[in-house]
């Protein structure tokens, strides 16, 4: 029997991949979705674990390495890099399964850096055009929040009601209104009522782990049961994408991937490739499909592929309010950070940075490492601290520059004989000058709170908080851009990239809910040039 030809073929199950799934299976499209991670239902979650529970106390990240398979060790290089890391992750429904749902609009001057800024690139489309997908977005996975008439953080019309601010966020947004600085509740992916057949949060403070009710978005606990019903998904797991096939023409033609169970190589064939890997997995998909018709890889006769690499940098800010020390224990966990101090300086790119607050949780003790002694004494010294617990952490614009790139050691491959990627990347001027500014508003604030400062912000920046950008852009011209803006391949009519490596330029703000209206958008000009047959 002949392998079937399916109409789309989607690349990764992430926030990405998730909505261009269910979009084009509920426009009639028979859509194969590969996923090279498998599903961990919600019943193997650790979320509820206590830290005494695991064996290295947590210390080693036992709550989410379910989520991590062994087979990704040592399948990335960093060479002439800062202090960066990717966070690449394989399992049904990509990092929706473990995230803090953060979900925040970019507004309209965040697109358009180069026309008000004279620094890097406009984006080459508006926030008009955005905007509307942005709204359905929040529609379709709901959000918590309010719209609290920040100019720079545009909101929708649709919230669901917000996080209350704790004590300790209510102390934080009382001592530093003076500093011009606002403390609002967050919006996140997070149902603080029973919405779209799902249930509301009951604040147990384990969204990073795994939410195993499903109140915080996820692909499988969301998109995937719409796309199922409609009959037209067909889900492959365990499928890692080795390859993007191209026929004699140029254009794409499916994907070899390599089954991690069996270790066997297989051709899935499709008509629209959506690949939706996130930024450095994505590149590196693309570099090594080449082919007579694609010497230097799949979409890159610009060359970009691969280049202008970003993220976010950032650090934290751990404190322990007097206020609030010595208070008997209280159930605080709620669902994690549920306020966010947004950019206040607009004068300067150097404000160009937020703060979110509490995500670190409360269920370990982070001052047990400051507190001297040992014994009984060091014990009450623990506790009485635990309910002051207060953290910030910051997260800073980063520009693209070409030459922070992804590129592929054909020398050097992975379990399943993949050639890796190999990240380069500095960290520049105005880079650091943004960095800098919010280390000392952080310090600033620490100075305002009356506490036990534990934690401050590192001197030298870090990366990329698992909100890794660029490296497929969008952009006008084809010749400095990999795709236009439905995020459509220039030089591979049916080839998308949805992820967060079309971003030409990013800002302070979580990139999520931007890939998502993307990948609506996207999947709108899939379903509409389908019916015109031009796919």
């Amino acid at each position: 029997m002949p392998n079937p030809i399916y109409d789309v073929c989607v690349i990764g199950s992430g926030a990405a991949g998730g909505i261009v799934t269910k979009e084009l299976c509920e426009g009639g499209a028979k859509v194969i979705l590969l996923e090279a991670g498998a599903e961990v239902k919600p019943g193997r979650f650790r979320s509820h674990c206590w830290p005494y529970e695991m064996p290295f106390r947590g210390f080693r990240d036992e709550k989410q390495e379910l989520f991590y398979p062994p087979d990704l060790k040592d399948s990335i290089r960093y060479e002439q890099s800062d202090n960066v890391g990717v966070d690449r992750i394989r399992v049904l429904g990509g990092r929706t399964v473990h995230w803090n749902a953060v979900v925040l609009r970019y507004s309209p001057a965040d697109l358009r850096e180069q026309s008000l800024n004279g620094i890097e690139t406009d984006w080459p489309l508006s926030y008009d055009e955005l905007a509307p997908y942005y709204e359905r977005i929040e529609q379709m996975i709901g959000v918590c929040g309010n719209d609290d008439g920040i100019e720079t953080l545009p909101a929708g019309r649709h919230y669901l009601p917000p996080l209350p601010l704790r004590c300790s966020e209510q102390i934080l947004r009382r001592d530093i209104a003076g500093m011009g600085a606002r403390v609002i509740s967050v919006r996140k992916a997070l149902l603080t009522r029973d919405y779209d057949n799902r249930p509301a949060c009951h604040y147990c403070g384990h969204c990073m782990d795994g939410c195993d009710v499903s109140a915080i978005y996820s692909t499988p606990g969301s998109m995937l049961p719409k796309a199922r019903r409609t009959g037209n998904l067909t889900l492959r797991q365990n499928a890692l994408a080795r390859e993007i096939l191209a026929d004699r023409s140029g254009l794409a033609r499916g994907v070899s991937i390599i089954d991690r169970a069996t270790g066997r190589e297989e051709e899935i064939s499709a008509r629209v490739v959506v690949v939706c890997c996130a930024t450095v997995e994505t590149a590196r998909l693309l570099l090594n499909s080449k082919s007579a018709t694609h010497p230097d890889g799949l979409a890159n006769s610009s060359g970009v592929v691969g280049r202008y690499l970003h993220g976010h940098s950032g650090s934290q800010l751990r404190v322990y309010l007097k206020e609030l020390q010595g208070q008997a224990p209280s159930n605080q966990d709620g669902a994690l950070d549920q306020c966010l101090v947004p950019r206040w300086d607009t004068k300067s790119f150097r404000g160009t940075y937020d703060f979110q607050v509490n995500f670190s949780g409360y269920m370990f003790p982070f001052q047990a490492h400051a507190v001297p002694g040992y014994g009984s004494a060091f014990k009450r010294r623990v506790r009485e601290m635990q309910p002051g617990f207060l953290m910030l952490g910051g997260f800073c614009k980063v520009t693209a520059h070409p030459d922070n790139r992804v590129t592929v050691d054909p020398n050097r491959k992975d379990a399943h004989g993949i050639p890796i990627p190999v990240v380069q990347f500095r960290f520049r001027e105005m880079d650091r000058e943004i960095y800098d500014a919010m280390r000392t508003s952080a310090l600033s604030i620490a100075d305002r709170l009356k506490g036990d400062v534990t934690l401050t912000p590192s001197v030298e920046p870090s990366g990329f908080a698992s909100h890794e950008c660029g490296t497929v852009r969008m952009g006008q011209d084809r010749k400095t851009s990999a795709l236009n803006s439905y995020c459509q391949a220039h030089d591979v009519k049916n080839l998308f990239v949805t992820d967060g490596s079309t971003f030409p330029t990013s800002s302070e703000k979580n990139p999520t809910l931007t890939i998502m209206a993307l990948s609506l958008r996207a999947a709108d000009y899939i379903k509409e040039r389908r019916k015109r047959g031009e796919l």
